[in-house]
């Protein structure tokens, strides 16, 4: 009995490993070195600092015998010893299906003018309270954060996407189902997408609302996109207005600049702005040296919001960055 139990497992072990044999398997990932020196009106908030980023990304991939692409990735954060992210997607003739850990529908679709930069604006890393950070970063997917839930998104029809994602809770009055859809064309020799998406989260009293929509026309080595977005919640009440415009050289130094100007009609005057410039250089492939400089300006106005007050400067940032 001993030996056919022996047998047994190396029979289940060997047509294990064929089958894993069959799928294929990358590793990925990327770290980020930065040097930030902050001149602010706040005292406590000048001086310098370092600090690291870096992930580690699994990505398993299989065919079915009907057709069927399987993927399963998993996203390592090193920094902070936590699975940021992990799904199993399957895509065919009929679209694609993403389950798990991962961004849904309103990240896939939004247009968030601040992606033109390789690095987003540090002006939002402020010591005042969260809603400073939200008045500041909500032009693009607000609500859509790394949570379980299943999207779908459908196949191309021509130059048209589009998708639905829905999270739930077992306690219920948190449920979120956020979609969006992009439409890409070409016009005058320029390649324009329009961008919509949209979240929305159930709450006790008021739900949250959010929404993007935006274009972007790349030309010439132009890459230009605007977008507005809007936050609504108990209390808060947004809307951003964004721009954002990267070109590259011939010799690879990749310039972008970036506008963001948030304002809340709740608490009159409450309004964040802010200014990104950026350079960036490849030193060879997969590693690039970022210079950014961020100019911030925060009106606390009438807000109530504990821990939040007026505050102003500039964020000279170095990031040497590798991806392999």
């Amino acid at each position: 009995m001993r030996k056919y139990l022996l047998s047994t497992s190396a029979i289940a072990g060997v047509s294990l490993m064929s089958s894993l044999a069959l799928a294929d398997v990358s590793l990925g990932g990327y770290v980020e070195f930065q040097y930030n020196s902050t001149d602010s009106d706040i005292a406590a908030n000048d001086g310098t600092a370092t600090g690291s980023d870096a992930e580690v990304s699994f990505t398993f991939t299989n065919k079915t015998d009907t057709g069927l692409d399987i993927t399963y990735n998993s996203q390592l954060d090193t920094d902070g010893g936590t699975i940021d992210q992990h799904s199993l997607t399957i895509a065919g003739g009929f679209g694609k299906l993403v389950m798990g850990i991962a961004d849904g529908a309103e990240d896939a679709y939004a247009m968030n003018p601040g992606a033109v930069t390789q690095e987003e604006s540090n002006a939002t890393t402020l010591t005042n309270t969260a809603s400073t950070t939200r008045i500041g970063s909500s032009t693009g997917a607000a609500q859509d954060g790394d949570s379980s839930k299943v999207s779908y998104h459908m196949p191309a029809m021509g130059g048209l996407t589009a998708g639905i994602s829905t999270a739930t809770t077992l306690a219920g009055g948190a449920d979120m189902t956020s979609m969006g859809a992009k439409y890409a064309m070409e016009a005058a020799g320029a390649a324009v997408t329009l961008g919509y998406s949209s979240a929305t989260k159930e709450g006790a009293s008021k739900d949250t609302d959010s929404s993007s929509l935006g274009m972007s026309v790349v030309t010439n080595g132009f890459t230009i996109m605007i977008a507005q977005s809007s936050f609504e919640a108990t209390g808060e009440d947004y809307t951003t207005d964004s721009v954002g415009i990267g070109y590259t050289l011939a010799n690879g130094v990749a310039l972008g600049a970036f506008t963001v100007k948030s304002q809340d009609d709740i608490d009159v005057s409450e309004e964040y702005t802010a200014t990104h410039y950026e350079m960036a250089y490849t030193i060879a492939s997969g590693l690039t040296a970022v210079l950014t400089v961020s100019d911030f300006e925060y009106e606390n106005g009438t807000s109530s919001d504990s821990g939040t007050v007026d505050e102003n400067g500039t964020i000279t940032s170095f990031n040497i960055k590798a991806s392999f």
